[in-house]
């Protein structure tokens, strides 16, 4: 994963720390979940390796939340989804 001034940004385009996630310690980071992320899945099947390069973002898989250890979580508000629709 992508460090920018020593700040973990991950493949879905959040700040690691900004991640529900990521600050409950149910995820160490986008690499140790290669094969089960399906935002890095997308990221592939697209040839992107940041959600924030794509033209589609946000896209369902933001607006829906990912499923890990049985818990949805969503790592961006609809506000902020309904901005970036606006501004894209």
């Amino acid at each position: 994963m992508p460090r920018v001034n020593n700040i973990l940004i991950s493949y879905c385009g959040i700040i690691c720390e900004y991640c529900p996630a990521f600050r409950f310690k149910r995820c160490n980071g986008c690499d140790e979940h290669v094969n089960e992320c399906e935002f890095i899945k997308c990221l592939k099947k697209r040839g992107f390796n940041n959600c924030l390069l794509c033209d589609k973002f946000p896209c369902k898989l933001h607006e829906e939340g990912f499923l890990w250890q049985n818990i949805r979580w969503k790592i961006y508000s609809n506000i902020f989804l309904k901005i970036m629709k606006t501004v894209r």
